[in-house]
């Protein structure tokens, strides 16, 4: 379905998965604002930070309130989210930037996958306080998930998809996208 999307509706929609089985598969599909199947990489992945920020708050009111069931719920969706996020990032942008601009051992690709290592660490501590409804242990593991996400997205939205925008073309642009789509 995701194909069919991209090859008849390019750049009219967002696509996310919620869900992904094997008992139970969940994506939403979103028409965009603004149909543009020329949009950026800074666009694409910030407006991925946007929505799993609206996720993370929502699970942060409900732990704090006491919900666990929604709170746990909505960190598996938040989770699932961020882990594919990153994997899009890993797998689809990073090579793509390092063939571009030769840095492979240092530079912004090396620093974002050493984050992420203790980003995927703080994800899992946040939901194992979560699945426990121990209100200590998940506060505090999510504050540290907190500060780390903030100084990491800010990276990547000012230094890493705009330098990322300034030297591939539309189509690499393209590609990328729906590449990161169908992670």
């Amino acid at each position: 379905l995701l194909y069919q999307f991209q090859g008849e509706h390019d750049g009219e929609f967002d696509w996310w998965t919620l869900e992904q089985g094997p008992e139970k598969w969940r994506v939403v599909v979103a028409r965009r604002k603004e149909a543009n199947p020329g949009r950026t990489i800074t666009e694409y992945f910030e407006t991925d930070h946007r929505r799993l920020d609206t996720i993370y708050d929502r699970f942060q009111g409900e732990f704090r309130a006491g919900e666990w069931e929604a709170a746990e719920a909505d960190f598996r969706e938040f989770r699932l989210g961020l882990k594919r996020h990153i994997k899009a990032e890993e797998e689809i942008l990073f090579p793509r930037f390092e063939e571009k601009t030769g840095m492979v051992d240092a530079g912004p690709t090396f620093v974002m996958r050493m984050e992420h290592k203790d980003i995927q660490d703080y994800l899992d501590r946040v939901l194992e306080g979560a699945v426990a409804k121990d209100l200590a242990k998940t506060k505090d593991a999510a504050a540290q998930l907190t500060g780390i996400l903030a100084d990491h997205n800010m990276k990547e939205e000012h230094i890493l998809y705009p330098e990322s925008d300034s030297f591939l073309n539309e189509s690499e642009r393209s590609t990328v996208v729906k590449k990161a789509q169908a992670i």
